[in-house]
């Protein structure tokens, strides 16, 4: 089958949505098929860094449709959510085509733009709710990341398939020659996109109770994102004096950079719940070290998380708890503690699962 792969980017370009949907290509022309690709031309990290984002991601549902269109035909159309409805674009495309729509959401709009304040609670957002409900009910397959997004998924009258992310596969061989050991002085880290979804104030408040009881212990933020502006901001308010912020890793780099810190953070606001899935998690989870979660406690994501021995699980806010558990874990020696997944296995069975559904589109 010839399939046709829909994304805001693709590599060369960083961003993961991209980098994860060249995977499962690459997976799928291995078996046989034929993929090709439709972006918007445009950069991840720059744009995040660029105002007028409603704007430029108009423009770039323009040009996917316009783009798409004049692609040879294909049998099968798949689509994720970068930019925003561009469910939308991909049944157009598929109608065009006579092809069948398979949708990724990684992201749910109207939803979580709603939840983060972008835009209100209005005709709008209702009009595109109503929408993109129209465009589930069209595709052939719905795939959500977790059951929390597939809990938000039914309410449209869909049966969503939940297939979650995985670690891609060059970072899985970076990964395994990976020899980083932790760093000194103790250090927790944030790495990657500190973006508005993303829960930040109890990190540094935790950090400054650690400062303030005198612990020797670093918070580093290594990233970016539209949130690090304020995060920054706030880091010096509080007057932090352990806390480094870097730019963003590079790929081949980011295994051995994440193994040198002593714990690693992931967080999310409650209010995205069941909206979005933290990608980062993944390569997290497949590290020897232990894990801190700040964000909805009750959640897929927390119970994943309760089953290991060395994660923490927070509510936004609770920085002291974050502290005392920090201050414990630096008692304890060594710092490392075994993987909680194997990353080659939950690749394997996620792409597996993937070649199913595909199938189901003949």
């Amino acid at each position: 089958m010839r399939i046709l792969f829909l994304n805001q980017y693709f590599p060369p370009d960083p961003a993961p949505t991209g980098v994860l949907l060249r995977d499962l290509a690459d997976h799928l022309q291995a078996a046989g098929h034929t993929v090709d690709f439709v972006a918007a031309r445009q950069d991840y990290r720059a744009g995040q860094r660029k105002g007028g984002r409603m704007i430029r991601e108009a423009k770039a549902l323009g040009r996917m449709l316009l783009d798409g269109l004049r692609r040879p035909r294909a049998d099968v159309v798949v689509s994720a959510t970068s930019p925003p409805c561009l469910l939308l674009v991909a049944t157009l495309v598929a109608f065009w085509h006579r092809a069948k729509s398979v949708h990724w959401i990684m992201d749910l709009y109207p939803e979580i733009a709603v939840s983060l304040g972008e835009i209100r609670d209005g005709m709008l957002a209702k009009f595109i709710g109503k929408a993109m409900g129209w465009a589930y009910r069209r595709a052939a397959v719905v795939v959500a990341l977790d059951e929390d997004m597939a809990d938000r998924i039914r309410r449209y009258r869909v049966q969503p398939e939940v297939i979650g992310v995985w670690v891609f596969a060059p970072v899985i061989a970076q990964a395994s020659r990976a020899t980083g050991e932790p760093t000194t002085p103790w250090t927790w880290i944030y790495s990657g996109n500190l973006g508005r979804a993303h829960e930040w104030e109890t990190l540094l408040a935790a950090q400054a109770i650690l400062e303030k009881r005198g612990a020797d212990i670093w918070l580093l933020f290594q990233g970016g994102g539209p949130s690090r502006p304020a995060a920054e901001a706030r880091a010096a308010e509080l007057g932090l004096r352990q806390c480094e912020w870097k730019g963003y890793i590079e790929e081949a780099e980011l295994p051995n950079a994440l193994r040198r810190g002593q714990a690693l953070a992931v967080t999310q606001l409650p209010a995205a719940q069941g909206l979005l899935w933290p990608s980062k998690l993944g390569l997290l989870l497949s590290l020897p070290r232990p894990i801190l979660w700040v964000g909805p406690t009750d959640g897929a994501i927390a119970r994943q998380l309760r089953a290991l021995s060395n994660a923490g699980i927070f509510a936004p806010g609770q920085s002291e708890q974050v502290a005392d558990w920090l201050l414990a874990l630096q008692s304890r020696l060594p710092a490392t503690c075994p993987p909680a997944l194997d990353p080659v296995a939950q690749r394997a069975a996620a792409l597996a699962g993937w070649s199913r559904l595909i199938e189901r589109c003949r």
